[in-house]
């Protein structure tokens, strides 16, 4: 098996290596002349905004061309994502309450920056930039070609009791306030929400669709909508091996036993960025039962013909915290590789040995450990984002303390390795 092992793994794994590449995806750019490219774009989890992309007039194997904003004005992933070029006043004040400053701070600097488009609409659209300073939104009115910053601030001031108190300023709310009425889209119900609303893309859009008589119904309909959460359940087959190390209190016995056994497991898919997929963050819970056994001589038996059996099947609930990582991302097919950290909670039947000598029975012969660590690696294909392959494989890891066994003398260890196969569905 440990021959099978080291065959089978580098053969799943290398391959996915070699097809990591670019997550292209239908588009187009449109250059600062006006001429349109269609094509496909490299969608990336883009934490900032971008500052250039890679660009591919069709899917084939030739170089990508890179665009930055000194040659594109607008760029867009079909109903995903868009992005627009803008030379633009951007705020350098803190908003983080952990780094914010003891005075209001009104620097700002000069950018040639792609803005993210937020919300299109007939009057205004909103885009925001975000930088690792923070995130801003800003407000383009139509009617005018005018795009400015919605102003936000936070900082902290002295008061009467001698220490500090916090501040925001909420310019952003009096500046959409002007839009509206300008449109005169200005009514009780937008006031409620202006009053409410936090300097957010959820709220800021929700008043821009006022200002705009756009409908919820055709906001969704411009992009597609993917989920941040998905379910998904998994059926595996795993194929397990114990080897022993150490000096074992049953003589003349085989060192390891292999065996095949079921898996069941569960769980739930969060996606950061989910119009990319490309990162998941994978949380499952799993059932699977792996079983032992061997005979030998027990230690102080002179009779190598009395033979004494051991054998104990370990039930094993774990709960895995994954990060998983799409090395190839389309929506036909997808190949992955996957890392996480296992919490078992183990129970166990059997772990006895009779002695043929003294005819006593001992119990508890092998201290094995009802909780213990271990590292699944994995990788595998989903196919049109529902059908899963997978492959996982763990690392030899001990499930056993002898000091919690009968013989707490002998120095061993029962060593767990598995390597599973499964199929899954992703709801």
């Amino acid at each position: 098996m440990n021959l099978f092992y080291k065959l089978l793994i580098p053969s799943i794994f290398l391959p996915l290596f070699s097809v990591a590449q670019g997550n292209y995806k239908p588009g187009f750019v449109i250059s600062v002349k006006g001429d349109t490219l269609k094509g496909y774009i490299d969608l990336r989890e883009w934490g900032s905004n971008p500052t250039n992309i890679n660009f591919k007039s069709s899917l084939d194997k030739s170089a990508p061309e890179k665009f930055t904003v000194s040659n594109i004005s607008y760029l867009e992933v079909t109903k995903v994502i868009a992005y627009k070029q803008f030379i633009t006043s951007i705020s350098l004040d803190e908003t983080n309450i952990q780094k914010v400053p003891d005075h209001r701070d009104t620097s700002s600097r000069m950018g040639n920056v792609f803005l993210k488009v937020e919300q299109l609409g007939k009057n205004v659209t909103l885009y925001s930039y975000t930088d690792d300073i923070k995130t801003r939104f800003y407000i383009y009115d139509i009617q005018v070609s005018h795009l400015s910053e919605l102003t936000y601030r936070i900082y902290f001031v002295p008061n009467n009791r001698n220490n500090v108190s916090t501040v925001s300023q909420d310019a952003y709310k009096q500046q959409l306030l002007m839009i509206a009425q300008k449109f005169d889209t200005y009514n009780d119900n937008l006031k409620d929400l202006l009053e409410k609303a936090n300097y957010d893309d959820e709220d800021l859009k929700l008043i821009c669709r006022k200002i705009n008589n756009t409908s919820d119904r055709e906001e969704e309909a411009s992009k597609i909508k993917k989920p941040f959460v998905r379910f998904f359940a998994d059926a595996a087959v795993g194929f397990n091996t114990i080897n022993r190390t150490g000096t074992f209190p049953l003589y003349n016995s085989a060192p390891s036993h292999s065996s095949i056994t079921p898996k069941i497991s569960a769980g739930i898919n969060f996606y950061p960025s989910p119009q990319v997929g490309r990162t998941v963050i994978r949380i499952e819970a799993a059932y699977m039962s792996v079983n032992y056994e061997t005979s030998g001589n027990l230690d102080y038996q002179y009779n190598s013909d009395l033979i004494s059996n051991f054998s104990f099947v370990q039930h094993n609930f774990s709960l895995t915290p994954q990060f998983q990582h799409n090395v190839y991302n389309s929506d036909v097919i997808k190949f992955y590789l996957n890392v996480g950290l296992s919490f078992n909670f183990s129970q166990y039947t059997g772990n006895t040995v009779y002695d043929p000598y003294t005819h006593d029975t001992y119990t508890n012969f092998s201290g094995l450990n009802d909780r213990w660590l271990s590292v699944p690696i994995k990788a595998g294909v989903i196919l049109k984002n529902q059908l899963e392959i997978l492959l996982t494989y763990i690392p030899p890891v001990s499930v056993s303390d002898n000091v919690g066994g009968t013989h707490q003398d002998f120095n061993y260890s029962l060593n767990y390795t598995s390597l599973q196969v499964g199929l899954g569905y992703i709801f």
